[in-house]
């Protein structure tokens, strides 16, 4: 049985993550860029394929979607075509950030590290709470689109389908961030 990471540990790698990303978000030079992926992926071997997996089916697709979409309106607006090297930075930088994110959420016990700090407790409480209801409420509606269609839903039927989950969403995202507020304030907090 392995045994649970030590929660002083954990807090020192939260500090260092922070200053990390500080740091990273500070980076607009490819090259610079360039070398905080290979550091981050030399500190960060273990899980490496998870973590970019992670990264790759998360991060990348939503940055690169919005640097294209910015890239096409930039070109509809200027009527010229952009410089390309800050949205390939700023496609690196967020990759570079969501890998070393996901790696250290890997290597850190979120509650123990955090136990000293009652209200960043709170704070994760609450946040893991609104991510697991939305995530339920995802899946409902696309158990519930592909039910309903004789085939499977494809691109254009969930964006026609969209604005009432949002709504949905944010609904629900708002009685449940009411529940655990109503919930700690009669546990005293």
């Amino acid at each position: 049985m392995a045994s649970r990471p030590d929660p002083r540990a954990g807090r020192r790698l939260l500090a260092a993550w922070l200053v990390g990303l500080f740091a990273a978000s500070a980076l607009r030079d490819l090259g610079l860029l360039a070398g905080a992926a290979l550091l981050a992926l030399l500190l960060f071997r273990h899980g490496l394929w998870r973590n970019l997996r992670r990264t790759a089916r998360s991060v990348v697709p939503v940055t690169v979607g919005l640097s294209l979409a910015s890239l096409a309106f930039l070109r509809l607006s200027a009527g010229a075509w952009p410089p390309l090297e800050p949205f390939a930075a700023l496609a690196l930088r967020a990759a570079v950030m969501g890998f070393a994110t996901f790696s250290v959420l890997d290597r850190v016990d979120l509650l123990r590290a955090l136990a000293p700090f009652p209200t960043l407790s709170r704070l994760l409480v609450v946040t893991l709470a609104q991510i697991h209801a939305l995530r339920l409420v995802a899946t409902e509606s696309r158990d519930g689109l592909r039910s309903r269609l004789p085939r499977r839903p494809g691109a254009l039927d969930l964006v026609r389908n969209a604005g009432g989950i949002t709504a949905v969403l944010f609904t629900l995202a708002a009685r449940n961030a009411r529940d655990v507020a109503d919930a700690m304030k009669s546990r005293g907090f």
